[in-house]
């Protein structure tokens, strides 16, 4: 069946206009997140779809340069788009410089339609497969499945691009005037229109997608210190407690709090104290296994769940991050340098015994307490 060409290029239109204005309305230069530039990318395909069917009605070198080179600058941005997203340096010589190429070379093949719209097809294919390069690479680290659609999308375009490729050297069918209706450009508009909305619709589950990641985890993470706030703790705690009981495996709780913590506030300042508070969590972090967890429990207290660890083991441990603390000087917001010490009280899991979190986190509580009873700046179990 042979579709009206000219129907399916307003369809086109309207799908890809439709797209750019509600990511346009979205989209933040602010954030970016590569919104933007797609919006930019749906705006300048809507453009060069018009210029395809105004042909006859303009100069047919503005026609064929001006709306094909348009194309080729959509899949640029679409490019600098997913690098933003992707959080990826710029590349714009590498991004436009295939635009440039095509605008030269099918102005020097005018006289030649057929070699004019096999050379247009072949820079338009290696752009997107460049685009679909930079999504297979960073698959494993982005969050979701919105990355999908954009593969399939990008796969489908590749594909329009050497159907359209193949159609100009190896048929007589005339590729050159996109108006005409033919099989070829039924088939190929049809597809790139299912491309771009599956590209639409990837970027808006993407965006999504990873703006729900990023929600979860500033609910999850305390935000003055970057470790896990107490829900998160907790979650972990009740998980790390069911499989030591179930096994017979060892727990061990740390509980943790700066010595004289009012002492730094009222010597350096609040500010110095939340630096202070960061600095302590850089070096807990630095002293954890990738299983272990460290969190904010309160204040200037901090909890560390150390799984599959007995209290020997844990109580080297802090021991070692004791010292660290001890021996580690910490930079005030007016250039001073703070020194602190540290309390730990540990408790290990019982064998066979039936403890709550509340009674481990209560018994590390407890051996805290007694290390700052006992002097300060030392471990103390129970």
């Amino acid at each position: 069946m042979i579709v009206h060409t000219p129907s399916l290029m307003l369809v086109n239109i309207a799908v890809t206009a439709t797209l750019g204005l509600s990511l346009g309305v979205v989209a933040s230069r602010a954030r970016r997140d590569g919104l933007a530039l797609w919006a930019w990318a749906m705006g300048t395909h809507t453009l060069a779809y018009i210029l395809f069917s105004l042909r006859g009605q303009i100069s047919d070198v503005v026609f064929v340069v001006a709306a094909t080179g348009l194309l080729s600058a959509t899949i640029a941005l679409f490019t600098e788009g997913l690098r933003e997203f992707q959080q990826r340096r710029p590349a714009y010589g590498l991004s436009w410089f295939p635009v440039v190429l095509l605008m030269v070379g099918i102005s020097a093949l005018m006289p030649a339609p057929q070699a004019r719209v096999a050379l247009s097809n072949l820079i338009l294919l290696l752009q997107g497969l460049a685009a679909l390069v930079l999504l297979i690479q960073k698959r494993h680290d982005t969050i979701g499945r919105g990355q999908y659609f954009e593969m399939a999308g990008f796969a489908i375009l590749a594909l329009v691009f050497v159907l359209r490729m193949v159609g100009a050297l190896a048929t007589t069918t005339d590729l050159s005037s996109i108006t005409a209706s033919n099989q070829i450009q039924t088939v190929t508009f049809l597809l790139a229109t299912v491309a771009l909305v599956l590209v639409g619709i990837g970027l808006v589950i993407m965006t999504k997608e990873r703006a729900d990641a990023q929600n979860l985890n500033m609910a999850l993470h305390d935000a003055l210190t970057g470790l896990s706030n107490r829900r998160l703790i907790v979650e972990t705690l009740t998980q790390n407690l069911a499989q030591a009981q179930r096994s017979g495996r060892a727990l061990t709780l740390l509980m943790i709090d700066i010595d004289f913590f009012k002492r730094v506030n009222d010597t350096f300042g609040h500010q110095s104290g939340d630096l202070a508070l960061r600095g302590l969590a850089d070096c807990i972090r630095g002293r954890l296994r990738a299983q272990d967890m460290a969190g904010r429990w309160g204040g200037e207290e901090f909890l560390v769940v150390l799984p599959d660890t007995d209290a020997q083991g844990a109580g080297t441990l802090a021991e070692q991050l004791r010292r660290t603390v001890e021996q580690a000087r910490f930079e005030a917001t007016d250039g001073r340098t703070m020194q602190f010490t540290i309390s730990i009280g540990l408790h290990a899991l019982q064998a066979m015994a039936a403890e709550s979190i509340d009674d481990m986190v209560a018994a590390a509580d407890k051996a805290m307490y007694q290390a700052k009873q006992n002097g300060r700046n030392r471990v103390e179990s129970l």
